[in-house]
């Protein structure tokens, strides 16, 4: 997958990106993070583009983003219909930390560690 970021652009694409149930899970996350983005899709480039205010979103936050879209992009690079569904489990995750307002009480990364029984 590609990511590129530029101040009030953030864009990512890949092939993965044609399943639309994907590509509408990824789109949701995009607006959580910035509500007031306006999102395109493009199926040519099989590429998601998400302009916004410059100033509306926290650098910070989005870096606090890379080790949970780094566990999904193994996933995303070596793309099978079977891995599918690891891949909305890991958009998914993405989702609950961004609605945490990035703040869970455990590291993004640790977060599918079970704790033993």
């Amino acid at each position: 997958m590609e990511y590129r970021y530029f101040p009030g652009r953030l864009r990512f694409r890949d092939h993965v990106l044609r399943d639309e149930e994907i590509r509408n899970a990824a789109i949701a996350v995009l607006k959580k993070i910035c509500p007031q983005a306006e999102i395109t899709y493009t199926e040519k480039t099989s590429g998601i583009l998400a302009t916004y205010p410059a100033d509306s979103i926290d650098i910070e936050k989005l870096k606090s983003l890379v080790p949970l879209l780094l566990e999904i992009e193994p996933k995303i690079r070596f793309y099978t219909p079977q891995k599918k569904q690891a891949i909305l489990d890991g958009i998914k995750k993405i989702e609950v930390y961004i609605l945490s307002d990035f703040s869970l009480t455990q590291h993004p990364e640790s977060s599918s560690e079970q704790s033993p029984s």
